[in-house]
């Protein structure tokens, strides 16, 4: 019968202590978003602007015969 009322009386605890935990939680909910920075402001995009790509020129262009491959010291 006691171990009866020591586990009853844990149970309560456990579970008190748990929504105590889940209402401070919920109390500072705004804080913990502020600090990770998960506003749920929408983000502001910057303009895109028209880019320019060049190919690489004839002399500029580096051909893979001309790579020598290396082997690893030992």
């Amino acid at each position: 019968m006691v171990h009866i009322l020591a586990s009853i009386g844990f149970s309560l605890v456990a579970i008190a202590s748990m929504t105590l935990v889940v209402v401070m939680l919920a109390a500072s909910r705004e804080a913990f978003v502020q600090a990770l920075g998960v506003g749920r402001a929408p983000l502001e995009h910057s303009p895109r602007h028209p880019v320019r790509v060049r190919t690489a020129g004839r002399w500029q262009a580096a051909q893979s015969a001309t790579a020598q491959p290396q082997r690893a010291a030992a």
